[in-house]
């Protein structure tokens, strides 16, 4: 009893171990550098057992060895044995030999209590599509023979990782991270009892951050399908194996509405032409005279047998495009059948945009856009996209060349965008857009896009601005006297440098002048439009409103061809000084005397003036008596000579003290009735003030007589 338990015991560890060693070879990474292999579920046979895949193949457990430490297992094929290994646990035999390998059996485990040899049968992966580059965002779908899995790129947080989202034929889809030592494993389920790992298997090659991936695709040799274990009491007879058996796949891949996949075998051709697609496909099948042999139906995810043919047609889950009228088909015929290959004609189209046709010159860049296209049935090959790069453009980002290496029928390549900077102003054409590809018969072809006329690539112009104020001497300064509620011209004048006027200006273009508060003026004075290479000069009167030091700047405002405003300042242009220079007089008394000749007359006439002059006669001979000779008698006293001489100085005295005054007063009149306002009227004009301040300055050096 404890000796069974014990075996019990060893037997359930031993089936654990087993188990826990077939999930960790579905999770365990595949090395690199080692050859890459398919493989079906573990599969436990006792003696005489087999497993049967394919159709045409059967590996069979037919002999172990005294202490079940070697087993011998042959290879069917056909129902004729082919060859046999005698292996030893972990030891390996390949089919039909190890440098053309179909096909390998490995033993996994030999157990002597349960009379069971474990065994894992694999087929070696090939290399369907290399360095595939997927972006963002992208899909991939699995070329056929093989069902069609989607691989989309969800995100690519490093230069070493990506999250792949995998859809499968029957719409579900699973989440998986693929790094650079760990590729992505797809499964595919051959039958109800079993599963090819790694049928299908994604391998990283690079990466790039938040952009793309490239990536190596791999598929199984062979489909293990249709895998299940064969007893004894099961093996079928002799004659329905020559009859029905199904020994190969002839062909996988698509089918459209009302094309005929012709099959040859035994000298024979057949035709199968598909009538329609739906939920149930309706097909014909046909002779060499293309007469109709046979009609039937096949439901989505179903399988057909042939009455008149030896072939077997299957629609896998799926498989079916309404959009496009057609379905993905599996044919199955014995060996020898082969199935002639359907040559389709792609239709690749390529269309070019650009963002803008109007750009700035050393500002705006050009990003280009090519959507590639293939609306045919057919595939395309070994696709090189060139992108057009136009005189005077430089490209700035992206590439000029990208290659891929299927474009599927009814599919499209991710939009391929580069920019390109202008280097000089013009007009410029884009395009076309050269793809060039393989179609299925092996051919050349070269398309074209269509061209961009009239990309036009504008400058602004360099600017520059000069404004001056119009002197008193009538020439142009940057400086001028003026006095308040005086008129001041000034002149701007705005010119323009580049090479060519057509697509070098400025546009809607004014002259903003800061008056502040002691101007007062046109504000806004216009330019409008102006080329490279002119000149214009605007002038404008302003009216000096305060007293004082001024700046006067502007602001020049524009548009560039463009559109787009921009502004200029010009501060400290011009500098008006309105402060009023001062005024000084000076009055000086000079007197003049009359001469000794001219005395005796200037005496006779101030006295003949005079209502009566006797009293200053009288005086004037008191005075000059002192000058006259006593001796001499003329006849005339010295007494009335200085009588008369007094009377003469005081008259003249008098005379200039009347002068005076009189002038004082005219004086005073005459500035008290120029400091008078005018009522109304206009303002001085610029000559009147210029004479009134010469005036002014003029009356301080008057002289004054006394």
């Amino acid at each position: 009893m404890g000796v069974e338990i014990a075996m019990r015991k060893a037997s359930i560890l031993l089936t654990i171990l087993l188990l826990t060693g077939f999930i960790m070879e579905m999770f365990i990474p595949v090395v690199s550098g080692e050859e890459k292999y398919s493989e079906l579920s573990t599969v436990g046979l006792k003696l005489g057992w087999g497993v049967k895949f394919a159709q045409k193949y059967v590996v069979k457990l037919v002999d172990v060895d005294q202490n079940w430490t070697m087993v011998r297992i042959n290879i069917y094929e056909n129902g004729n044995p082919t060859a046999k290994f005698i292996l030893k646990e972990g030891e390996v035999g390949y089919y039909p030999q190890e440098n053309n390998v179909i096909f390998r059996v490995k033993v996994v485990g030999i157990w002597k209590d349960k009379g069971v040899v474990y065994v894992k049968i694999g087929t070696p992966l090939k290399l369907l599509d290399d360095k595939v580059v997927i972006y963002k965002g992208s899909s991939y779908t699995i070329p056929s023979p093989f069902p069609r899995y989607k691989i989309k790129v969800i995100e690519v947080p490093s230069d070493s990782k990506a999250t792949l989202e995998i859809t499968y034929p029957d719409g579900s889809s699973v989440r998986k991270v693929i790094e650079k030592d760990s590729p992505v494993s797809i499964p595919y389920k051959v039958s109800d009892e079993f599963v090819q790992s790694s049928y299908i298997l994604i391998e990283l090659v690079s990466a790039e951050e938040n952009k793309k991936i490239v990536v190596n695709v791999y598929g199984a040799k062979m489909t293990f399908q249709g895998a299940q274990i064969v007893k004894p009491e099961e093996k079928p007879s002799e004659e329905e194996t020559k009859v029905t058996e199904v020994s190969q796949e002839v062909y996988g891949g698509l089918l459209y509405v009302g094309e005929t996949l012709t099959i040859e075998y035994n000298n024979t051709k057949y035709g199968l032409k598909l009538l329609s697609v739906g939920y149930y496909s309706r097909f014909e099948l046909l002779n060499s005279k293309g007469e109709v042999m046979e009609k039937f139906s096949i439901r989505e995810g179903n399988i057909y047998q042939l009455v008149k043919a030896p072939f077997r047609i299957e629609i896998p889950p799926n498989s079916v495009d309404l959009t496009y009228n057609r379905t993905y088909i599996r044919v199955f015929g014995p060996l020898g059948a082969l199935a002639l290959p359907i040559i389709r004609q792609a239709n690749v189209t390529a269309e070019l945009a650009v963002n803008e046709k109007q750009i700035l010159l050393n500002g705006d860049e050009l990003v280009v856009f090519i959507k590639v296209k293939n609306l045919g049935r057919g595939n395309a090959f070994q696709v090189k996209v060139i992108a057009p790069v136009p005189n005077n453009f430089q490209l700035r980002s992206g590439i000029g060349t990208w290659t891929l290496n299927t474009l599927e029928a009814y599919s499209e390549m991710p939009v391929l965008v580069y920019t390109l900077k202008p280097t000089k102003v013009g007009e410029y054409k884009l395009g076309p857009v050269l793809v060039e590809y393989y179609n299925e018969a092996g051919e050349k072809v070269t398309v074209k896009s269509n061209v961009i006329e009239k990309i036009i690539v504008y400058g602004t112009p360099e600017i520059k601005l000069e404004a001056k104020v119009l002197t008193d001497n009538k020439t142009w300064s940057n400086y001028v006297d003026a006095k308040v509620n005086s008129t001041i011209r000034l002149r701007f004048k705005v010119s323009t440098e580049g090479e060519s006027g057509e697509y070098e200006f400025i546009k809607n273009a004014s002259i903003i002048v800061n008056m502040g508060d002691f101007l007062d003026g046109k504000e806004v004075i216009p330019i409008g439009y102006l080329p490279a290479g002119k000149e214009k000069v605007v002038e404008g009167q302003y009216l000096v409103l305060k007293k004082g030091i001024h700046r006067i700047g502007v602001t020049l405002v524009y548009q560039d061809p463009l559109g787009n405003w921009h502004r200029i300042s010009y501060p400290n242009l011009i500098l008006i000084n309105s402060i009023p220079p001062k005024v000084i007089v000076k009055k000086e008394v000079v007197e003049k005397w009359p001469e000794p000749n001219e005395l005796p007359g200037y005496i006779d006439t101030v006295l003949s003036t005079l209502s009566n002059p006797t009293p200053l006669a009288e005086k004037i001979v008191n005075v000059s008596s002192k000058y006259v000779k006593q001796e001499q008698n003329t006849g005339i006293s010295a007494t009335k000579v200085l009588g008369v001489i007094t009377i003469i100085l005081g008259v003249a005295l008098i005379g200039t003290g009347y002068m005076a005054v009189k002038y004082r007063n005219d004086l005073e009149a005459l500035k008290a009735k120029k400091k008078k306002s005018r009522p109304g009227g206009l303002p001085k004009k610029e000559e009147e003030q210029i004479t009134e301040q010469k005036s002014e300055e003029k009356e301080g050096e008057i002289e004054l007589l006394s």
